[in-house]
């Protein structure tokens, strides 16, 4: 089942194969939004309205997107562990709007659901060193940012309690989804992955919200999981991932035994109620895709000593974030322009040296003359986050042209590479590259 918000502004005309449930839209309105919706298999999608709620004493009020898609996903769960004794294992994708703005002229706010629009949360979006901050050495798109009026800056702040007001519904939303699982007797057995699809700022470097750049504040996102062989409270903050990890990842989790290094295809028992219900199938991370299977970095094995864990997988170091930039003016601030289009190498390895293990490379052009970097990038950005964890300080032109060349050579393998080439692509600080320039 594929619930909430699909795609912006492009999403099919059909049910989609293998899907058993869609009520879709691409992202839309918080109240009485609209969406696609199909049931069946072959079923052409029609279009559906949701504004024929009531409060708790039979009043008229809009209907919150947030719990339209939650009722309609625990619903779906709902009628598939009932429909069978033995049901078949099952995927939901549930995607809200929230926390995201209301788009519209002047301060667009997120809008929380009515009975949250007063509710208690923080009111001052977080003052980190790079909030307001004059930064000369970085993009233009940051360096020509005029300081934050004060009128801006509680119209910040006023963003960042609208969204927190907002996600009290995902809150609910993930409590009662949690709550249907355990009722039925399989949550424990289930896999229920959390993320999102992009960071936000308030204020950094000057910017009064926006997502649209490629520092840390902009790109970083939770990834919380639980299920199955997962160590309750474990935290892997040296695992490196971005979303194209997360189907492959998802293949290896309902893998019994995980892929091995060496890709080699593995059965998997589907869970059944004695061992001569047991099937096997067979599942494997097509060469097609990008992303690399990670779920052996964070399921664990007992090794004999229950409290010593076996975390298997080989080490994964860099991963490539690129963007195709646009002009953009949001609170009176350009945030986005065409020559903002970025690719960037982030790399995380504790085992490098220090300026070394902990870095972020950016290449910037414009997309309206150059979109797949066929030329020398127009700016260019790199911060050691080990010293500078705010991205305060450009360090480009203070580093040796040995560092820059394995830098750029890294990048452009991971932005050229397709399918499983991708996951043998590493940062490996040992190797000498010629540098070449592009032309």
């Amino acid at each position: 089942g594929v619930f909430g918000k699909h795609l912006n502004n492009y999403n099919p005309t059909s049910l989609p194969p293998g899907i058993d449930r869609w009520l879709v839209n691409g992202g839309g309105d918080y109240y009485d939004p609209s969406f696609s919706w199909a049931s069946q298999k072959g079923e052409k999608l029609s279009d559906v309205r949701f504004d024929n709620c009531t409060d708790d004493r039979g009043q008229r009020q809009p209907c919150y997107s947030t719990s339209v898609i939650g009722n309609a996903s625990i619903a779906w769960i709902r009628d598939h562990l009932t429909s069978e004794s033995l049901p078949l294992p099952f995927f939901a994708y549930v995607s809200v709007k929230a926390p995201h703005i209301q788009d519209g002229p002047g301060y667009p706010q997120a809008i929380p659901a009515p009975w949250y629009t007063n509710s208690t949360v923080k009111s001052r979006a977080p003052r980190t060193p790079n909030y307001n901050a004059s930064c000369p050495n970085h993009h233009w798109v940051v360096r020509q940012q005029p300081p934050l009026t004060d009128l801006e800056a509680a119209k910040v702040d006023d963003l960042y309690a609208s969204r927190l007001r907002t996600l009290l519904s995902v809150d609910d939303l993930v409590e009662e989804m949690v709550a249907t699982l355990d009722e039925f007797g399989v949550l424990e057995n289930t896999f229920i992955l959390f993320t999102s699809d992009n960071g936000y700022r308030f204020g950094q470097f000057r910017m009064p919200q926006g997502k649209w750049h490629a520092y840390e504040n902009d790109i970083r996102v939770p990834f919380m999981i639980r299920g199955p062989g997962i160590r309750p409270g474990t935290i892997r903050d040296d695992i490196i991932g971005t979303h194209v990890d997360i189907m492959p990842t998802l293949l290896g989790l309902v893998d019994a035994h995980t892929f091995s290094s060496s890709h080699q295809q593995q059965s998997v028992l589907r869970r059944g109620s004695s061992s001569e219900q047991q099937q096997r199938f067979n599942t494997s991370v097509p060469l097609t895709m990008d992303g690399s299977d990670l779920s052996s970095k964070f399921m664990y094995h007992e090794t004999g000593n229950s409290d010593k864990l076996n975390y298997s997988g080989t080490a994964r170091n860099t991963i490539l974030v690129e963007i195709i930039g646009g002009d953009l003016i949001r609170y009176g601030h350009q945030e986005g322009a065409f020559n903002n289009t970025f690719r960037l190498l982030r790399i995380m390895d504790q085992t490098q040296p220090r300026g070394r293990r902990n870095l972020k490379y950016v290449e910037f052009t414009d997309c309206r003359h150059d979109w797949n970097f066929t030329q020398e990038p127009i700016e260019y950005e790199l911060f050691d986050l080990d010293t500078d964890p705010f991205e305060m300080n450009n360090i480009i032109s203070q580093v040796s042209q040995d560092l820059l060349t394995k830098l750029q050579h890294t990048l452009r393998r991971l932005f050229a590479c397709k399918g499983r080439s991708c996951r043998d692509v590493v940062w490996d600080d040992t190797k000498t590259y010629i540098h070449v320039t592009e032309t």
